[in-house]
C-alpha cells in the first residue's frame, strides 16, 4: 500500500506544474466478476462443514489521480492513474482465511465541461489498461501451493464513463461527488482459481467480465491561467 501511495504522490508531483486541472479521488467501490464469484461459491460449497462462507468480491475502496491537459475547448484530455483494494475474509474454527486483490488502472481520459450550459456538471470517458494481483492467506500467513507463495495476476482493458458536479471552495480549489460506471469485458486471470480453490478450470473459465460501480467525491485543483 505505501508503494501504490508513493507512486500516486510522484505522478501528483511530476504533473502539477504543466496541469490544467489536477484531481484526486476516493470512492467506494461495488464490483461483479462472475468467473471469480463462480470460484469462490466453489470453494464454499466444497467445503459444507464450514460456518462461515467466504464472501464474494463485491465492496472495496479505489482512490486516483487525473492530469488534465491544457485547453481552450469544452473537450479536454488527460490520463489516469488508479489503485483500487478488495477483501474476502472468512474465520471459522481453527480457519481464518482471507484473499486480498489489487487492482491497478493507467487510463487515457477526455473531460468535458461547459460551465455556460452544464452549471457545474463535467462528464468523463476513460479508457484503460488494468491489472491485479491476487494473494491468500491463511490463519495470517501466506498460503502455500505447490511450493510457492499462492497467488495470480490477470490483465485486461476498461471503459468508463464518470459524471460529476463541481462546488467551489475558495480560489482554485474544488471538490465534486461523483458516480462511475465501468466494464473490462475480457480480463485474463488463469491462476485465479488456483489460489481460491486449487482447482483450474473446473469451476470458472481462465478469464472474467467485470463490471464495477464507483461513488466517491474528487478534489480539484484547476489553473486558469
Amino acid at each position: 500500500m505505501k508503494n501504490i501511495l508513493s507512486i500516486l504522490i510522484c505522478f501528483f508531483c511530476i504533473t502539477k506544474i504543466h496541469a490544467q486541472e489536477l484531481k484526486g479521488d476516493l470512492s467506494y467501490q461495488y464490483m461483479y466478476a462472475k468467473q471469480w464469484d463462480k470460484a469462490i461459491q466453489t470453494y464454499n460449497f466444497s467445503r459444507p462443514t464450514i460456518t462461515n462462507k467466504q464472501p464474494l468480491f463485491m465492496h472495496g475502496a479505489s482512490i486516483s489521480l487525473s492530469y488534465i491537459f491544457k485547453s481552450p475547448k469544452h473537450l479536454k484530455h488527460g490520463i489516469l492513474l488508479s489503485y483500487s483494494n478488495f477483501y474476502s475474509k472468512a474465520t471459522n474454527l481453527n480457519s481464518s482465511n482471507l484473499l486480498v486483490l489489487h487492482f491497478m488502472k493507467l487510463g487515457y481520459l477526455m473531460h468535458y465541461e461547459n460551465t455556460e450550459k452544464m452549471k457545474g456538471l463535467y462528464i468523463e470517458a476513460i479508457f484503460g489498461a488494468n491489472s491485479s494481483a491476487l494473494y491468500r492467506n491463511l490463519n495470517q500467513s501466506a498460503f502455500i501451493y505447490d511450493d510457492t507463495h499462492s497467488k495470480a495476476f490477470s490483465i485486461g482493458a476498461e471503459a468508463s464513463l464518470k459524471i460529476g458536479y463541481y462546488i467551489k471552495l475558495k480560489n482554485n480549489f474544488y471538490i465534486s461527488p461523483f458516480v462511475c460506471f465501468a466494464y473490462a469485458p475480457y480480463v485474463y486471470s488463469p491462476n485465479t482459481e488456483v489460489v481460491i480453490n486449487q482447482t483450474k478450470s473446473l469451476s470458472s473459465k481462465n478469464w472474467t467480465s467485470i463490471l464495477n460501480t464507483q461513488i466517491g467525491m474528487a478534489f480539484h485543483f484547476k489553473n486558469n491561467q
